[in-house]
């Protein structure tokens, strides 16, 4: 290895978080000097890094079901620091998934490693007691909506805001299909999620197809998931396709109408201008803590970045066959309330192209290379 050689740690453990890296990754190919490795996926696996975790085996969501996969989580978290003291990095870039990174960040910080977190915590919705955390452990916070940097420097943590990666490049704006002729229903990126999710948007697609039978539906794919898991309920059902692209807005341009788990698929949902409705379901025990700890009133980030309920939130209980149906049949239907729908989601995009005070994240490592 070359003496300037700089080396960097880059940490994703979602699905999201693993195109976010990618990208940074990517965006640095030119780049002989640098040398990434990392604990990604599918995305992360495509680049020029070193993969010293694969992380599709550790993305749950939930309390419980993070328990069902301690023991690998443990020896992942081993593994990365392991790779930390051998690797000696000039900076260690952690993305997103909190209670994991934020135990590495302990660790690098205090092997003199400097660290960057990118995607903050929402700690502005619950856990506010991880800010004394943020301020001993990271060197930098790098925010992607602009209320964050205010809340952190608040706080006296320093942060830039670097804007939304999901606005970085024009993929959205790119028109993959003209014809919208499917309802599409996106359960998620984590196998937890999948599993609770599936058996609901099944019975809804069969109800449905009763009643519509030339309709249209598909059900979009992880790439980090067994197909077999979505082919339990979909395998040769007339007029039902699973769907796998590597870019997922090649499939939400599929759609006239989405249903969502919660999470950066609404967001991207939006970009594309397809009206949704969003829902989530987790364990019954996982929901009950969080119910005590969230402190804010939307789950879906369009609704918490616009600061008002634009698109119905269908959660836990609420989560039901009848009610997606019926939000389904009414978008499909009701012309008014669609176009209303299509226009108020459209406001997304400014919000997050908002410039002030933006700085390139890919700018801000080199910075503190």
């Amino acid at each position: 290895m070359k003496k300037d050689m700089k080396k960097i740690i880059i940490v994703a453990g979602e699905e999201s978080g693993d195109m976010y890296a990618s990208k940074i990754i990517d965006n640095f190919s030119l780049n002989n000097n640098i040398k990434f490795y990392g604990m990604g996926s599918s995305k992360m696996k495509n680049t020029k890094a070193k993969i010293i975790v694969d992380s599709s085996s550790i993305s749950v969501m939930g309390f419980f079901e993070i328990l069902k996969i301690y023991p690998k989580l443990i020896k992942s978290l081993n593994r990365m620091k392991k790779s930390i003291r051998e690797i000696k990095p000039d900076l260690l870039v952690l993305i997103d998934y909190q209670e994991f990174n934020m135990k590495l960040a302990k660790y690098a910080k205090l092997n003199g490693i400097k660290v960057l977190f990118y995607i903050s915590p929402q700690i502005w919705a619950w856990r506010k007691n991880r800010l004394k955390y943020i301020k001993n452990y990271i060197d930098e916070m790098a925010v992607i909506f602009p209320f964050e940097k205010k809340f952190y420097e608040d706080e006296g943590i320093s942060s830039h805001y670097v804007g939304h990666p999901l606005l970085n490049d024009d993929s959205y704006k790119i028109k993959y299909n003209v014809n919208k002729d499917y309802i599409g229903f996106f359960p998620g990126s984590r196998l937890s999620e999948v599993k609770n999710h599936l058996p609901i948007l099944s019975v809804v697609i069969d109800n449905m197809k009763k009643k519509y039978p030339e309709q249209k539906f598909l059900v979009s794919r992880s790439c980090n998931i067994n197909k077999k898991i979505y082919e339990k309920y979909f395998l040769n059902k007339k007029n039902v396709s699973i769907i796998t692209n590597e870019n997922i807005y090649e499939t939400i341009d599929m759609c006239k109408i989405a249903v969502a788990a919660s999470g950066t698929i609404t967001l991207q949902i939006a970009l594309k201008k397809i009206p949704m409705c969003v829902f989530y379901k987790i364990s019954s025990s996982t929901f009950f803590i969080i119910k005590f700890l969230v402190k804010i009133k939307f789950i879906s980030l369009v609704n918490i970045v616009l600061g008002k309920k634009i698109v119905e939130e269908f959660v836990q209980n609420n989560a039901s066959v009848s009610n997606i149906q019926n939000e389904i049949e009414k978008i499909n239907f009701d012309s008014d309330y669609r176009q209303s729908l299509i226009k108020n989601i459209s406001s997304i995009e400014k919000v997050l192209l908002n410039n002030s005070s933006k700085t390139n994240i890919c700018q801000l490592i080199e910075k503190l290379l």
